[in-house]
């Protein structure tokens, strides 16, 4: 390395370690997904996710044109929309065991995965039924950098 660069590389380090601390606190302002509340959900049949049970973070309604949701932060409550939605292997109509589901939904500065896996399906003919249990993961991004990964539940019906 030439000697007139050792300086710049030297100071490069001690400016980068200094405002290393201050760029972590600064990841750490992540807005949260705050819960749902009835009023924000639109009536007809979707698909709920949260992380502690019944306490819905994120609301997918596959009625109509599939691209309506909703999430709620600080801010309020914002429409999502849908960008990519997956069946593996397939989408069986009625759901079975195993069978995974996977969204991504997007509003400004949120991008939401919920990758799920059916814990509960109803018979075909069930008459008390009431939707389909899954296990899921909620990954939420946060101005396309700050992610964080939930663990938790997804229920679809109507």
């Amino acid at each position: 390395m030439p000697a007139l660069l050792r300086p710049a590389c030297v100071l490069f380090c001690l400016l980068a370690s200094a405002l290393l601390p201050a760029l972590s606190h600064a990841a750490g302002d992540v807005p949260k997904l705050l819960p749902l509340q009835a009023s924000d959900l639109p009536g007809g049949c979707g698909c709920s996710f949260g992380e502690q049970p019944d306490v819905p973070l994120i609301f997918w309604s596959w009625e109509n044109d599939k691209q309506n949701g909703v999430i709620r932060d600080a801010g309020g409550v914002h429409k999502v929309v849908l960008r990519n939605e997956k069946y593996f292997p397939v989408q069986h109509e009625p759901a079975q065991a195993g069978d995974r589901m996977a969204l991504q939904l997007s509003w400004a500065d949120w991008n939401i995965q919920t990758v799920s896996e059916v814990s509960r399906s109803c018979p075909a003919k069930a008459k008390r039924c009431k939707g389909t249990d899954y296990h899921s993961r909620l990954i939420l991004q946060w101005q396309g950098r700050n992610r964080t990964e939930l663990t938790g539940w997804g229920h679809c019906g109507c």
